[in-house]
Formats: C-alpha cells, sequence, structure tokens
C-alpha cells in the first residue's frame, strides 16, 4: 500500500453514533487529517457512494476506527464499509484499523482480533479514545502535529456556525413540525412494532392505542406495566426545555375513559430530546446517554425492547 494517505484516520458508525464521531473527529481534526461523513458530503455528492467508501476505508485512510455496535455492518453504508475492511484486511491484517464498543455490555465481531478492541470510552472519554487514535497513527507513519493558530480559529469557527444552524433548526416554526412529525412516525413505528410481536411465536399478547388527539402520548399495554409514550411542543417556534417521555406505570397508564379505583402511580420514566446533527438531520437523543442518537423508527424499536425487559409479566 502507498503511504500517501488522503486521511489519517476514518471513522465507521452507525448513524445513531453521530454525535459520538463528530466530538472524536473535532478532538483529532487539528491535528490528523479525518474522514466523517458528514463533514464530506459536498465532496461526496453525485459520486458512486459504494465505490467512495470501499475506496476510503479500503485505501485512503491510513486508519479506521469503527465505533461498534451489535448492529454495525448490518445497515446499508455499514455493510459496504465493514467489506472494505475486512478485504483490506485480508491484504495487510488488522493494524490499520482499531474497534471502540459503545453498547454498555461490550462486544465484538467475531471476525476482529481481540488485540485490536480498545474498551474504555465511557470510562476514558473522548479525549481518551482521542488519545489512543492519535497513538496509532502516528505508529503507522502519521504525523500529528499541533493544532496551528488559523487551524483552530476555523474550528472554532465552525462550532459556532453549526450552533446558530442548531439553534435555528430547533427554536423556529420548521423545528417544531418537525418534532411534531417525529411524534407521530414513533408512534406508527411503535404501532408496527407491537402487531410484529403479537403475529410472532411469544406469550405476549399486546395492545396499541393511538393518540386520542394532537399533542396527547401512544399506550402500549398487555404486560405488567403499561407504557405510555409522548410529548407536546408548547410553543409554535421553540423546542426549549420540550421532551419526549417513555414512561412505565403500575398497572394502567393514564389513559382517557378508562375507569380506575386508583391515581396511575409511574414506575419508570426515560426522557428524549430532540436535536439537530451537522448531516441537517433531527434526531432524538436519551437525556441520560447523550451520545447516542436515534431516528423515529429506531428510537420506536428501542423503546419496545425497554418494555419487555421491563413492563413484567403477561396480564391476558
Amino acid at each position: 500500500m502507498s503511504d500517501d494517505f488522503e486521511y489519517d484516520v476514518a471513522f465507521s458508525f452507525l448513524a445513531q453514533d453521530e454525535g459520538t464521531a463528530a466530538q472524536l473527529n473535532d478532538a483529532l481534526a487539528g491535528r490528523v487529517k479525518t474522514f466523517l461523513y458528514s463533514k464530506q458530503q459536498e465532496q461526496l455528492a453525485g459520486t458512486d457512494g459504494e465505490k467512495s467508501f470501499n475506496d476510503v476505508f479500503g485505501k485512503k485512510s491510513r486508519f479506521v476506527a469503527i465505533l461498534y455496535r451489535d448492529n454495525w455492518g448490518s445497515t446499508p453504508w455499514t455493510r459496504i464499509e465493514e467489506t472494505a475492511i475486512r478485504n483490506r484486511a485480508h491484504e495487510e491484517g488488522y493494524d490499520f484499523c482499531l474497534l471502540v464498543p459503545l453498547d454498555k455490555q461490550a462486544t465484538a465481531p467475531k471476525w476482529f482480533p481481540k488485540i485490536r478492541i480498545w474498551i474504555g470510552l465511557e470510562r476514558y472519554g473522548v479525549d481518551g479514545a482521542a488519545a489512543v487514535i492519535e497513538a496509532r497513527v502516528q505508529e503507522l507513519g502519521g504525523n500529528p502535529h499541533d493544532e496551528t493558530l488559523l487551524e483552530r480559529a476555523a474550528r472554532q469557527a465552525r462550532a459556532v456556525e453549526f450552533k446558530a444552524e442548531r439553534d435555528g433548526a430547533l427554536n423556529s416554526c420548521a423545528g417544531v413540525e418537525a418534532f411534531r412529525q417525529g411524534i407521530e412516525s414513533l408512534g406508527a413505528t411503535i404501532k408496527k412494532g407491537v402487531d410484529s410481536i403479537n403475529k410472532g411465536r411469544t406469550s405476549h399478547k399486546l395492545e396499541f392505542r393511538g393518540m386520542q388527539q394532537q399533542g396527547s402520548p401512544c399506550f402500549v399495554l398487555g404486560l405488567q406495566h403499561g407504557l405510555s409514550v409522548g410529548g407536546r411542543a408548547f410553543y409554535a417556534n421553540t423546542l426549549e426545555n420540550v421532551y419526549l417521555e417513555a414512561t412505565l406505570w403500575h398497572g394502567f397508564p393514564p389513559m382517557r375513559g378508562t375507569v380506575r379505583f386508583e391515581e396511575p402511580e409511574p414506575y419508570i420514566t426515560v426522557k428524549y430530546q430532540f436535536d439537530y446533527l451537522p448531516s441537517k438531520q433531527y434526531v432524538w437523543r436519551q437525556e441520560t446517554d447523550s451520545n447516542r442518537t436515534f431516528s423515529s423508527e429506531s428510537l420506536g424499536e428501542e423503546i419496545l425492547k425497554w418494555l419487555l425487559d421491563n413492563g413484567g409479566d403477561p396480564v391476558w
């Protein structure tokens, strides 16, 4: 392989981890040449996406950092990246790449050598992971340099520009409408998931009840703890202090038209904020794990998994 690499490090990650990838990219961008898809969209626009990504991960990058979760390699783009990485490894070995597990219970693909796994993002943070990546780039012949005055100014200018863009995207009529559409899409995904569970060979028989009016939650019944999912924007032009809440209740959740002898009591609540990424996508971000983001579709599946894990036994 030629030592004339276009990039020192390329990041491979699922869409939900773009926030983490962007933080790592920013921590390294002033010292090494990085490839982050959301930062390179204009450059790749109009090209053959599969060939471009094969080239980036197969030969144009000195080093590859994989931000790994169990379903990495199963989406269209990460599948292309995985193929390019494995084909390159067949010729060079795995010295050029590092696996950074992101799930709480760290896992790795069977084909990836254990000595190339770095477990520590949660413990050591983004700066620790960036230091490991920079050291590996240097071992492979890269030449990290101190960030120049102009590079630092440009990086800070980009951060200020994106903050303004993000604030405008969230605190606007368009942002509030995107939030409402996200809620509707989430409800449709949850209903589809409930239908899929009921058709499967399981002991579960769940019931989905949709939103009774705009801004009201949807519900899933059938387990010991009922589920409500909803959120409401109180103003037409801002999402400040607005959350989506997924709540498990002791028994039935607070639904209109339901006769109950005791007031509903919440059991567990998880909050999500609506956010905007550099790739110009709206996403959901879990309040207690801000590095992880979800589309409405992936969040619907995540919430149903959470319900199955914490909802208790079936009640009918």
